[in-house]
């Protein structure tokens, strides 16, 4: 008799309970169980045995007599002479069936291009998916904004982004290929303008020089500093293009910021600019505000004490980074980060690895996909930037698209919905397909144009892609909350010991990188509710002690 048809046989003395034409008392049902058990359980090896048993104690739960099968599986096995009865440990890993990237939801030029970079680079398609839309982020970033299809409030077109991949996945390769033609824009709009840049700098460093001489000295002058001043401030900027940046401190990226029209990217295939935020160069002090602020072109200054004040009226940041597991459960593990609110803001994705997989010869990108994407990066990064971003309307399509998305949200966060936990993160997700459907209408249609019913779906579409990994980001383990961590240290500090059974204060001594003896007691409950551990309480004559029996299934 195997592990179901024993649980179909409780299963159905539990339907005997509730129905009048066979009745059965409780104590029937605990001798049937007794029964089973003893047949069962005691002849079966232990994994099977556990498995069974897990079973029973499933339906005990439902039928509210957990405690008095518990007793007479433990009694049976000392009767028998054989080891406790263990349910199998639950996993504390919340698992997420992870979906493949809708590819036929993008613009047809960047459909083609992410395969043949796929087949290029050889990758899964959800490695190049972010990378990219977070291309489409740097150049239109500041140009545009969306409506909110039901009222006067928009969102800009700027993104957030993270893929998570281990080392091997060849996030270099890919990132060389979707950012080669902004590179060679850069170039070329630099070498243009070469001349110009310098006589900008030059004419600068000598009015500052004779601001200077002007404020000291027998010659000083009022007046002549006045003059200076007002040239100064009247003299037309002329920089050096650049459009993204990596390793970079907010001081220097603002101010960076400040001389490219108030827009910058953040693109990186190490991930690196997070250990910077979090404090590296300032003694563990982070300062986060401007990736707060510059995510959706809410004003921001940075008071200086050496120098003039930064202020970005509407700052406006593209993120787009690859990194690796071990350093991304770090920054989700940042309090900072994620209590703020800047983790939610970000788009994510788990792309299945290739490693191990890749053909020694893979094939070429056609010279016309790669023409057709060169071109269109072109022109997205030369489209107007007004001082008012242009406003994107939408149809009526649209209209009930979003309509119908936005509801879909609300529900998910409701009681049992599956962003119950996640509120903060869903709360944002509709202003992210907005930003999405924004970029997908600029890359096929001019911004006169309304946003239409299609490219209303297909934003739709990448969305739910987008919560699908948010889920393992969030509530799967990669960002899961401190008591699940403990506990998971716990665990892993149980496996270094050869008892099975263990006392508190030697737990205690164990784990002693948990200080906080509160975390260290929901996270001991939480093993035990999950049945890795079984805590018996020892009446001493004093104050009770405690020993904690090991699951020998961890």
């Amino acid at each position: 008799m195997n592990a179901n048809s024993e649980t179909n046989e409780i299963m159905k003395g539990g339907e005997n309970m509730q129905t009048k034409e066979i009745p059965l008392t409780a104590e029937q049902l605990l001798l049937r169980m007794r029964g089973i058990i003893e047949k069962v359980l005691l002849k079966s090896d232990l994994h099977e045995r556990a498995e069974i048993f897990t079973g029973i104690m499933i339906q005990a739960r439902e039928l509210k007599i957990e405690q008095q099968i518990f007793n007479i599986a433990q009694n049976a096995a000392k009767e028998f002479n054989e080891p406790e009865m263990w349910e199998l440990p639950q996993s504390l890993e919340k698992e997420v069936t992870l979906q493949p990237f809708p590819v036929t939801c993008l613009p047809k030029v960047l459909g083609e291009y992410l395969n043949a970079v796929c087949d290029f680079v050889q990758v899964d398609s959800s490695m190049i998916a972010l990378p990219m839309l977070s291309v489409l982020s740097l150049c239109l970033q500041g140009k545009a904004v969306v409506s909110y299809p039901a009222n006067a409030h928009t969102e800009s077109i700027n993104l957030y982004t993270l893929t998570i991949a281990p080392p091997g996945e060849r996030k270099s390769g890919v990132f060389k290929a979707l950012m080669r033609p902004v590179e060679e824009y850069q170039q070329r709009y630099n070498e243009l303008h070469r001349s110009d840049i310098e006589e900008y700098k030059s004419k600068r460093q000598f009015l500052e020089r004779q601001k200077q001489a002007a404020m000291s000295g027998k010659n000083a002058s009022l007046k002549r500093v006045q003059e200076l001043t007002r040239e100064l401030c009247n003299l037309e900027q002329v920089h050096e293009m650049r459009l993204t940046c990596s390793d970079t401190t907010p001081e220097a990226l603002a101010a960076e910021m400040l001389k490219q029209g108030g827009c910058m990217a953040v693109m990186d295939d190490e991930g690196s600019v997070f250990d910077v935020i979090s404090g590296m160069y300032t003694g563990g002090q982070g300062n986060i505000n401007l990736f707060l602020k510059a995510y959706d072109g809410s004003p921001h200054t940075i008071f200086r004490r050496t120098s003039d004040n930064i202020t970005l009226n509407a700052p406006y940041l593209t993120i787009g980074i690859m990194t690796q597991p071990q350093q991304f459960m770090q920054t989700m593990s940042n309090p900072q980060f994620s209590g703020r609110g800047l983790m939610q803001r970000f788009l994510f994705a788990f792309p299945k690895g290739r490693a191990g997989e890749q053909s020694y010869i893979s094939t070429n990108i056609p010279q016309n996909v790669q023409q057709d994407y060169d071109e269109l990066i072109t022109r997205l990064l030369k489209m107007q930037k007004n001082d008012t971003p242009v406003r994107l309307t939408h149809d009526k399509e649209s209209y009930n698209v979003f309509h119908d998305y936005h509801d879909m949200l609300q529900s998910k966060m409701q009681s049992n919905g599956i962003f119950e936990n996640m509120k903060e993160y869903a709360s944002k997700q509709f202003g992210k397909v907005l930003k999405v459907a924004g970029l997908l209408h600029l890359c096929e249609h001019s911004a006169d144009e309304p946003i239409n019913g299609q490219t209303a779906l297909n934003a739709v579409s990448i969305g739910l892609w987008a919560e699908n990994q948010a889920l393992l980001a969030f509530d799967g383990g990669a960002g899961e909350d401190e008591i699940t961590q403990n506990a998971k240290y716990i665990i892993k500090r149980l496996k270094s010991v050869e008892c099975n059974v263990i006392t508190l204060t030697k737990l205690k001594r164990l784990c002693r990188a948990i200080s906080d003896n509160s975390r260290f007691t929901e996270s001991v409950e939480l093993l035990e509710d999950m049945h890795y551990i079984r805590i018996e309480h020892i009446e001493t004559g004093g104050r009770p002690a405690e020993l904690y029996h090991i699951n020998p299934f961890i």
